[in-house]
């Protein structure tokens, strides 16, 4: 069983519910990190004692990083974070079908209409290229629809891209079952089929090993998972080649220019690590609390409608509700004040007002999709800490209903 720690130091009354935005560091990761910024600063490139010394541990976070989620190290590859990984994973591998003669017209894309935008936008841009791109249905909890799946796919499409579980309702995407419509559809088409997955979101929650996952291209945020802001990795399959998106040294086996962020890649390393060992234990933590909470909202709150679904098929931490004809966005800054630090949204979906686009989709409701209200708690947060939440809450919902009556 792992301990409850207190990654961080909490000011009097602070409770902060938005995990999926960002995380502490584990000290762990801050000790490993904290000589590669003052005493051993060596660039890895340099073939000085300084640059092998800083070559030498970025070697070893790949090693880490491999030995955690089951992969060869060469597979691996550090990035700034989830949405360069999810570019350089989407658009890497169509220029590189692309420079092998395959005309972007000839191929094809299928994704959700509820992805990250670091995915919805990839595509979109592939899109004024001539890519051809296919959404798959979801229903209203989230969940792609199989059958939509299988008939979207033909002997043009050569990727399928879907998160892990979703950054904002928290569903969490059947990766077998996906996996084995693509490998099916493969065989069918006598043509490959690639599987990229997003799991950012992942890491502190779910295990990710890669072979159990079957994806060809795996995409992590570190910061999402209490190690540095502004790294990421991205795994490969060996199957799967990437032209560069953007161009340098040739760093990071050629597919990721730029001088490595050396403490970033050893603070991912141990993040990842510690990450994966304790995930079961930390999710059920987590779980325990948020079921009883979401039971708390959805009683207290009148009207409070949950968005994502109910269960083992949600993210452990993830709790979405809105409430219809509320200004959800007013609500979280009065919270804030209250000493409450929740969400709306994705923070990368940008701050200030707006529907959610993820609710929209799978709710067909603009009032739903305009008043959502995200909580994404921690290891460490009691239901205690979300009673008073909810009390907070339901004394600002009724003040801006009477206010409006």
């Amino acid at each position: 069983m792992i301990q409850v720690m207190k990654f961080w130091e909490k000011k009097a009354k602070r409770v902060y519910l938005d995990w999926a935005a960002a995380t502490p560091l584990f000290p762990e990761v801050r000790t490993a990190m904290e000589p590669f910024f003052l005493e051993k600063w060596g660039n890895p490139g340099a073939i000085h004692a300084e640059g092998r010394l800083a070559k030498a541990a970025i070697d070893n976070a790949r090693e880490k990083v491999g030995q955690a989620l089951q992969v060869r190290p060469e597979l691996v590859t550090f990035t700034s974070g989830g949405t360069e990984g999810n570019n350089l994973a989407i658009r890497g591998l169509i220029e590189s079908l692309h420079q092998a003669g395959r005309p972007y017209s000839d191929m094809e894309v299928v994704t959700t209409r509820i992805e990250h935008p670091s995915i919805a936008k990839t595509v979109e841009y592939l899109a004024s290229l001539g890519v051809i791109v296919r959404y798959v249905a979801v229903d209203g909890d989230g969940f792609i629809s199989l059958s939509s799946l299988q008939q979207s796919l033909s002997e043009k499409t050569v990727l399928f891209s879907v998160a892990y579980a979703n950054s904002e309702i928290g569903v969490v995407q059947p990766m077998h079952r996906i996996k084995k419509i693509l490998q099916q559809m493969e065989a069918h088409f006598t043509t490959k089929i690639f599987f990229h997955v997003d799991a950012a979101q992942a890491p502190l929650w779910l295990s990710c090993q890669f072979e159990t996952i079957g994806a060809d291209f795996l995409v992590l945020d570190v910061a999402k998972c209490c190690g540095p802001k502004g790294t990421g990795v991205l795994i490969r399959s060996r199957r799967a080649t990437l032209t560069p998106i953007f161009f340098g040294g040739g760093q990071e086996q050629g597919v990721r220019s730029g001088t490595e962020n050396v403490p970033g890649i050893i603070g991912a390393g141990e993040a990842i690590v510690i990450a994966q060992a304790h995930w079961r234990a930390r999710a059920e933590l987590a779980h325990a609390v948020r079921d009883e909470v979401i039971s708390l909202l959805l009683k207290t709150i009148n009207g409070a409608v949950l968005n994502g679904p109910q269960g083992e098929n949600r993210l452990a931490n993830n709790i979405n509700i809105s409430i219809p004809g509320v200004d959800t966005e007013y609500a979280a800054v009065w919270l804030d004040a209250k000493g409450f630090a929740v969400s709306t949204k994705s923070a990368c979906a940008g701050a200030g007002g707006g529907e959610s686009s993820v609710v929209k989709e799978i709710s067909a409701d603009p009032a739903r999709a305009h008043s959502t209200l995200r909580f994404t708690i921690g290891p460490d947060t009691t239901f205690l800490d979300m009673q008073n939440l909810t009390e907070a809450l339901l004394a600002h919902v009724s003040k801006m209903r009477e206010l409006t009556q």
